[in-house]
C-alpha cells in the first residue's frame, strides 16, 4: 500500500491529514526528530510539535525529551490501533449516555409530503427488499418503480403487485411481480416489506405534484402487518389477476412463509406432491423451534386464484405426517397449531433418495 493509501485510510478513522503524513513519517524512520517530521511531512516545525502532541495523546507515539534531540518513536501498530479502539469504546459509552433513544422510536413513523419523495422512498425500500413485498399503485405511476421491482424479482423476492387501472391503463410486465392483478378503482397506495417497513398513502399523493395530501412511512412490525391485513382483506380480492410467476425449483428454502404458501399452491394445483421441513412451535407460544418434515396436502390461502381461504388474511398449511395431521401458519400464527419460522420443500423423490 502506497503512503498515500495509508494517509486516506487513518484519515477515515479520525486523524487529521498532517497528523497522518506526521504519524506514517514516523512509523516509517522507525526513530527520528522533530526537523524530519517538518521536512519529510511537510510541515512547519512549530507546527510539527502541536502534531507530534496529539499523537502522543491517541498513545500511537512516544516522546523522549531526555536526550537531544528529542527522539520520537512509533509505538508499534497493532498496539496503536488497540489503543484507539479503546478510545472509541469509551467515546461510545459517553455518546450513548447523551443519545436521545426516545426521539429515535419516534423516526420509526414520518411524514412524507412531497410525490417525488414519495416516489424515491418506494423505490428505497423495493431496493432494500430481501424475502418479500407487497404494492399496490396507480398504473400511471407504475413505470416510476418498474426497474426496482424487476431488481426485486430477480433476487428471489416474492412480490404481490396491484395496479389501479382507473386513472387510466399500462402494459403489465410478468417479471415485476410474483402476483399481479389489476382493479379499476382507486385504492390507496400502500407498501409493505418483509414485515418490517410500509408506505400509506392516498391515490391523489403520488399523482398530482401540487397536492397537499401526504404519504406516512411506518417502521413497526405490527402497523406494517395492519396494512398487510387491510390490503389482503379490502383490496386484493377485488382484483383481476393477470399475471402468476413460476413455482421454484425444488428443493427451495423459504424465510417468507407467504412466499412459501404460494409455492405449494402452484405445486398442488399441478398436482405434485411436495414434502416440506419446517422449523415449527406451537402457536401464541415461546416454545423452542423444532425441525419437523411432513407432506403438504391443502393450502388454505387468498393469494393465487381460485382462493382457498377461510377467512381474508388465512395462509395456512395442511401437513400430514405419518401419525397426524395438522396446520401450520406463519410468524404471529394464531388459528393455526403451529407457526413456521423457516420452510424447505422438497420433491417426493428427493425425499426417497435421502
Amino acid at each position: 500500500m502506497v503512503e498515500d493509501e495509508v494517509v486516506d485510510s487513518l484519515m477515515r478513522i479520525g486523524l487529521s491529514d498532517k497528523e497522518s503524513r506526521a504519524y506514517v513519517t514516523i512509523l516509517r524512520n522507525g526513530a527520528t526528530t522533530i526537523r524530519v517530521v517538518s521536512e519529510e511531512a511537510d510541515i512547519s516545525k512549530s507546527y510539527a510539535y502541536d502534531i507530534v502532541g496529539k499523537l502522543e495523546e491517541r498513545d500511537l507515539i512516544e516522546i523522549d525529551d531526555h536526550v537531544q534531540p528529542t527522539q520520537l518513536r512509533a509505538i508499534p501498530p497493532a498496539e496503536g490501533i488497540d489503543n484507539l479502539v479503546s478510545q472509541l469504546q469509551t467515546v461510545e459509552s459517553q455518546l450513548e449516555d447523551l443519545f436521545d433513544s426516545e426521539s429515535y422510536e419516534q423516526q420509526k413513523f414520518s411524514i412524507i409530503k412531497s410525490r417525488r419523495t414519495i416516489l424515491a422512498q418506494l423505490n428505497k425500500l423495493i431496493d432494500a427488499a430481501e424475502s418479500e413485498l407487497v404494492l399496490a399503485l396507480p398504473a400511471s405511476v407504475l413505470h416510476r418503480v418498474e426497474d426496482s421491482l424487476r431488481d426485486a424479482q430477480s433476487r428471489g423476492v416474492f412480490c404481490m403487485l396491484l395496479v389501479t387501472e382507473y386513472d387510466g391503463t399500462s402494459s403489465i410486465d410478468g417479471a415485476t411481480g410474483s402476483i399481479i392483478q389489476t382493479w379499476s378503482a382507486p385504492a390507496p397506495v400502500t407498501l409493505t416489506v418483509d414485515r418490517g417497513d410500509g408506505i400509506i398513502a392516498s391515490a391523489d399523493a403520488i399523482l398530482n405534484s401540487n397536492s397537499d395530501e401526504y404519504a406516512i412511512y411506518h417502521a413497526e412490525e405490527h402497523i406494517v402487518s395492519s396494512l398487510f391485513d387491510s390490503f389482503i382483506a379490502n383490496y386484493w380480492p377485488m382484483g383481476e389477476q393477470v399475471h402468476v410467476g413460476s413455482k421454484s425449483q425444488l428443493p427451495a428454502t423459504f424465510t417468507s412463509f407467504r412466499h412459501a404458501v404460494f409455492d405449494a399452491t402452484l405445486h398442488l394445483m399441478d398436482g405434485a406432491v411436495v414434502t416440506a421441513e419446517m422449523d415449527i412451535r406451537p402457536t401464541q407460544s415461546n416454545a423452542a423451534f423444532e425441525t419437523t418434515t411432513g407432506t403438504i396436502v391443502a393450502v388454505k390461502q387468498s393469494l393465487v386464484r381460485p382462493f382457498s381461504n377461510d377467512f381474508p388474511t388465512q395462509e395456512s398449511f395442511v401437513v400430514e405426517t405419518s401419525d397426524d395431521t395438522f396446520t401450520v401458519g406463519g410468524s404471529k400464527a394464531f388459528l393455526e397449531d403451529f407457526e413456521a419460522r423457516r420452510v424447505v420443500f422438497r420433491s417426493v423423490s428427493d425425499t426417497e433418495q435421502e
